[in-house]
């Protein structure tokens, strides 16, 4: 069967008068012309059959057979022959082929739009041109901008959240409708007052969730005062082990003291018998560094300043260090010594199996290491060389070292224990809980106070909450009572982030999608040009 060339090329309502391919440019040329009898005038509407002249005009269509297309379109210029209409000479239109002064069809814009909106301007460039559709990367991002934004819904639950143009310098706001799992619109500011704008100019909106920060309650009340707010739990989780950090850090000496010498002997040396055969793999422990003379220069400065007065601000502006830094530095007596981190090895899953074949006898390192790279190990011999070499010094079976200890764990990870589910800590996690609880009366207040809260939280049972807040208060630790009065001040919205099903979780899903759309621009892109891929659904 023939093929209709119309057919092949996705013509319809215009005339093909020639299809032929050039090889040197190895595109499709495609001549084409209107059928319509008389063209009308844009401007009153009226046919022009009187004409004054005609033109090519070049437009680049979809690609066929994996080549680029250009049509080669006549244009009749017409005389308009309506005397009241103020258009006298008038180029032919086309209908929803193409838009005047345009260079592409309709269905090739819609093409380019749908790179640019997900690759943006060099990625849907390159893509583009890969698929026969060659375009500069600047019409790309003219395209995004000129895509109008998706019609206005009515949102009954949004989520509020910030985030940053530059770390730490200048932030936006993020609206998301959380029933819809859609961002509807993007504020390039974060403040009461855009927020209370963007709501008046929205009516419709019954639930508020967002995070702890009093300038979006305060948006909230001033733009939808009928609308619920719920604060997120993440959030009042989050605060609460910051509170925690904060009485903990001052006892960090006592508590490595305290936890670092609690530990029990191992069992065979209760039993009064040689330890080990061969010595468990080598263990490396956390120490600490030295402290940095210009470390202890700044911790100096940051106390003298304080006592002389100054706010947090001024302090960490002065000393250049962020202002939490300097909220830990003044909360000490003496300066912190950095800890080095130990990373876990990639001979970790392989330990066990070295240990085994060492004790069988085998020592050499070379042919261990080939039998572990049979099993999956992708390191060098390097490695399994250093960690056989303290084993040949340990075989003496009247060896009675005691092994080393773990690493004691950070005030970060005590805090976290505190939050974390009693039931998912393992045997360790819960010594540690035990021997804090242990420390000090303060410590057994601040152990029992936060995991109360904290299951408070789970169970969302807010009707004790105002017996916790009393609890604390009374607590007389200082980071409680600042974290109780924070509460006592949002305290409806606390009461229904607790029992609400709501909250702030998607909304912080969306801005990682916000974050990988910037970087893909490189942070070159502009408010404009990011709302638009991100409102369109860029991915």
């Amino acid at each position: 069967m023939a093929l209709d060339p119309e057919q092949v090329f996705g013509i319809c309502g215009l005339k093909l008068d020639a299809a032929v391919f050039d090889e040197a440019r190895q595109c499709w040329v495609i001549e084409l012309r209107s059928v319509a009898a008389d063209p009308t005038c844009p401007r009153c509407g009226q046919p022009a059959a009187r004409r004054h002249s005609a033109y090519w005009r070049t437009l680049a269509d979809v690609p066929c057979a994996g080549h680029q297309t250009l049509w080669r379109l006549v244009v009749r210029r017409q005389f308009c022959q309506n005397v009241a209409c103020p258009q006298r000479i008038f180029a032919e239109r086309f209908g929803a082929l193409t838009l005047p002064f345009a260079r592409t069809t309709t269905r090739l814009t819609d093409v380019f739009r749908s790179l640019a909106l997900s690759a943006g301007g060099r990625g849907g460039a390159r893509l583009a041109s890969t698929l026969a559709m060659p375009v500069d990367r600047k019409k790309l991002l003219r395209i995004v901008r000129q895509t109008p934004p998706p019609a206005a819904t009515s949102v009954r639950v949004l989520g509020i959240d910030d985030w940053a143009y530059r770390k730490g310098l200048t932030y936006g706001t993020i609206l998301v409708d959380l029933e819809a799992q859609q961002i509807v619109d993007l504020l390039p500011d974060r403040s009461a007052e855009s927020v209370a704008e963007w709501l008046r100019q929205h009516p419709g909106v019954q639930i508020i969730t967002r995070d702890r920060a009093s300038v979006y309650a305060d948006g909230a009340r001033q733009g939808a005062p009928n609308a619920v707010q719920v604060a997120d739990r993440w959030h009042l989780l989050k605060n609460l082990k910051d509170a925690v950090q904060a009485t903990l850090l001052p006892w960090q000496a006592e508590l490595r003291q305290h936890l670092g010498g609690a530990a029990a002997p191992p069992a065979d040396i209760e039993a009064g018998t040689p330890p080990h055969t061969i010595a468990d793999a080598p263990e490396q422990i956390a120490p600490c560094l030295p402290i940095p003379v210009h470390t202890q220069l700044q911790f100096d400065r940051i106390q003298e300043l304080r006592q002389a007065g100054s706010t947090l601000h001024a302090i960490a502006a002065d000393v250049g260090r962020s202002r939490n830094t300097v909220r830990k530095y003044v909360a000490l007596d003496t300066c912190p010594a950095p800890q080095r981190r130990t990373r876990p090895s990639r001979l970790e899953p392989f330990k066990a199996y070295l240990l085994e074949r060492f004790g069988d006898g085998c020592e050499n390192a070379r042919m261990l290491w080939e039998e572990v790279q049979l099993q999956g190990y992708a390191g060098g011999a390097t490695m399994v060389r250093s960690f056989l070499a303290p084993l040949r010094g340990q075989k003496t079976p009247q060896d009675d070292r005691l092994p080393p200890k773990p690493p004691l764990p950070s005030i970060r990870t005590l805090s976290c224990l505190l939050i974390k589910v009693p039931e998912l800590r393992n045997v360790e996690e819960q010594r540690w809980v035990e021997r804090l609880t242990a420390l000090r009366s303060e410590a057994h207040t601040v152990v029992t106070l936060t995991q109360q809260f904290a299951a408070m939280v789970r169970r969302g049972e807010a009707q004790v909450l105002g017996t916790w807040l009393q609890a604390a208060t009374a607590s007389g630790i200082a980071a409680l009572k600042s974290f109780a009065k924070g509460v006592w001040n949002d305290l409806a919205a606390v009461r229904e982030g607790i029992v609400q099903s709501w909250s702030n979780g998607p909304v912080e899903g969306h801005v990682n999608k916000l974050k990988t759309v910037k970087r893909q621009m490189y942070g070159r892109a502009k408010l404009d040009l990011l709302r638009a891929r991100l409102l369109a659904g860029a991915t």
